[in-house]
């Protein structure tokens, strides 16, 4: 499995994956039907009718376990137990991503004042959040600028205007580790937004690697190949050939423009108004042909976020024993409800 393509073919044919063609609308209902399915563990959605657009919207996609074991390779019957196994198992023999000349995510490339993001179906999730949340299942691509450390990491962004995607870099995680160098040097900080690639990149996304380790080797390692990279058109920044929608831009650590609420994974809202955070000038867009948006519910327990969660905490928490030299581990379990 390269990218979303590859899943959605193999997830289809082992009976995992549902297409809906009737219309859907991207306010607020297309959330509510995945919701819904989440919650009874129901298969992969495939929205291919979405109101005002062309493209699809994939939601749904880590809801199983048994999906999750597709996404890594690994047996269907596979437990969450077996899956963080494999992970650890994995980790002793990283495999960096291997980089091409040409890719798929370069079909169609928007530079400057064309860039412009409502031209991807991002979906409005609950009636309270602030706006449309461009990036709930994605991934963001920074380096750090004092070494070669790449990091892949998830952080919430909501669709703010043609050109601006608003942040949310908690505080002490890589991404802001990063800006705060960056900031410290009175430069911006390059990122590239990853919407729709191989699920296993969102997976390691939302773990908890430590500091100087790169999410792309350790998921060569579980592909048993490099992950192929190609080079952002703005930065050096290393972007999966087999994206569907690159977003490229710029983080100004000293700039702010207003974001949220949301609908978080803990069920709750956080806040209850717009707070100052720092957002994404975007310079470029490249996508392929018709591409597949991908999106998650987030909001109360279980969804598919819980999941992945519960997947990557405890294969992460694993290894830091491991690491710790910690004797006599027979397993670690993170329940998707906590």
């Amino acid at each position: 499995m390269k990218d979303m393509r590859d899943f959605i073919t193999q997830a289809e044919k082992e009976g995992m994956l549902h297409r809906i063609k009737a219309p859907v609308d991207w306010n607020l209902e297309l959330s509510h039907i995945a919701k819904l399915n989440e919650e009874k563990k129901g298969p992969a959605l495939l929205f291919e009718n979405v109101k005002d657009y062309d493209s699809p919207v994939i939601t749904s996609v880590c809801t199983t376990t048994e999906r999750l074991a597709l996404i890594m390779g690994e047996p269907r019957k596979a437990s969450l137990v077996d899956l963080m196994r494999v992970w650890v198992d994995k980790n002793e023999h990283k495999i960096p991503p291997r980089w091409v000349k040409n890719a798929p995510c370069k079909e169609n490339i928007m530079m400057g004042k064309d860039v412009d993001l409502f031209r991807f179906p991002a979906p409005k999730y609950y009636p309270l959040d602030g706006g449309r949340y461009f990036g709930t299942a994605h991934i963001c691509v920074t380096k750090d600028p004092d070494s070669d450390w790449i990091n892949i990491g998830t952080y919430r962004l909501q669709l703010l205007d043609k050109n601006h995607l608003g942040t949310q870099f908690i505080k002490g995680k890589h991404a802001d580790i990063m800006l705060k160098k960056y900031q410290a040097m009175k430069k911006p900080m390059p990122i590239a937004v990853i919407v729709g690639c191989d699920p296993l990149l969102f997976l390691l996304g939302t773990a908890r690697l430590s500091a100087f380790e790169s999410e792309y080797d350790l998921a060569g390692s579980i592909r048993g190949e490099g992950i192929e990279v190609i080079k952002a058109e703005t930065s050096d920044l290393p972007v999966p050939a087999g994206a569907e929608i690159v977003v490229e831009g710029e983080v100004d650590a000293d700039a702010f423009m207003e974001e949220g609420p949301f609908g978080e994974y803990t069920g709750y809202y956080s806040g209850v108004g717009t707070d100052p955070r720092n957002f994404i000038d975007v310079k470029c867009v490249t996508f392929r042909n018709n591409p597949v948006f991908w999106g998650t519910t987030v909001g109360r327990a279980v969804t598919d976020t819980h999941m992945t969660m519960a997947l990557t905490y405890g294969a992460t928490l694993w290894q830091q024993l491991v690491n710790m030299k910690i004797p006599g581990i027979r397993a670690v379990y993170c329940p998707p409800e906590g």
